[in-house]
């Protein structure tokens, strides 16, 4: 037996191990971008509502349960305007953002604004809010029915390769959507004066109205900018997720969650607590069970509020009368 022959079996025995090993952890690489990345996107849409959650409690102390329901509006809006009366994009997305701002106006002068005139309590408004959100629900069932609705996507959905990952322009839009409205939200909070009056009016609203805020000013910015916010989420993750009437119920829950998470008194706090959300969930449903991913992050909420009632972000806010 030559030298060669009798190397060869253990040389290709070798080269097979290495091969599978290699093999294993490109697969195990790939497997956790693409969890990592759907993460990114399903917690860029509760980061989003979070911090349209966050922004109003900040201006009202009271928190919209309605919020997820301005998601639901536009990713519908955007089957009706351009799937039923096949309009432009431009012209399709300019009717979205119409709707849901008008619909923001709505719940504001519909339902807030006469709650607060007759001195209901926070709760009371908040059961307020909760009403509108069902009557929405029941409203888009009668029109487009309980049925999953195809949304077309405004930008390509091709996939397109990053390094390692892959991915496409409408998944990205998302992810730099939530980027851009951070950075908007930032501006006007810290960089205006019109932002030194949101955040005196959530801090002192008496004493704020006493040096000629208007708080109902405030509080209208707060529901038209949290609308937007939750509309253009909407039309983002339609094409991603489909459409259904019933899905503001699920996605409030998640914003929610993401507030409590992160601290419900920042905004930028409640959008890092949709992140740490939408990244758990995608590993428990990608390594487990979809099913086992909502009540792992509500022990982890609740592990969190016994070490920080605030949140994980959340700064104390001290109640003064």
């Amino acid at each position: 037996m030559s030298k060669k022959a009798a190397l060869s079996p253990s040389v290709r025995l070798d080269a097979s191990s290495w091969i599978r090993t290699v093999s294993t952890r490109a697969m195990l690489m790939d497997k956790i971008s693409v969890l990592l990345l759907a993460g990114l996107t399903n917690g860029s849409v509760y980061g989003l509502i979070g911090l349209s959650l966050s922004l109003i409690y900040g201006t009202n102390r009271v928190i919209n349960f309605a919020q997820g329901d301005f998601v639901m509006i536009g990713t519908m809006s955007a089957v009706f305007f351009m799937v039923t009366c096949n309009l432009p994009t431009p012209l399709a997305l300019a009717a979205v953002i119409s709707v849901v701002l008008v619909c923001g106006l709505i719940l504001e002068f519909a339902v807030y604004r006469p709650l607060v005139k007759r001195g209901a309590p926070p709760l009371t408004i908040m059961i307020g809010m909760l009403a509108a959100a069902i009557i929405a629900s029941g409203v888009a069932l009668l029109i487009w029915g309980a049925d999953q609705l195809f949304v077309p996507s405004i930008l390509s959905m091709q996939p397109i390769t990053l390094g390692p990952l892959t991915t496409n322009q409408q998944q990205l839009a998302i992810i730099v959507a939530f980027v851009v409205f951070l950075i908007v939200t930032w501006f006007l909070l810290y960089r205006t004066s019109f932002g030194l009056c949101v955040r005196a009016t959530g801090a002192q609203p008496r004493v704020a109205q006493l040096m000629g805020i208007r708080s109902s000013r405030i509080v209208r910015f707060g529901f038209l900018f949290s609308a937007l916010v939750s509309g253009v989420a909407g039309v983002l993750i339609g094409p991603l997720l489909g459409g259904q009437a019933s899905m503001g119920v699920d996605l409030t829950v998640k914003g929610f969650m993401a507030a409590i998470l992160g601290g419900l008194g920042s905004p930028f706090a409640a959008a890092a607590g949709g992140i740490v959300i939408g990244i758990l969930e995608a590993f428990v449903a990608g390594y487990g069970s979809s099913l086992y991913a909502e009540p792992i992050i509500f022990v982890l909420i609740l592990l969190v509020l016994l070490i920080r009632p605030y949140g994980l972000l959340g700064d104390f806010e001290a109640i003064r009368r």
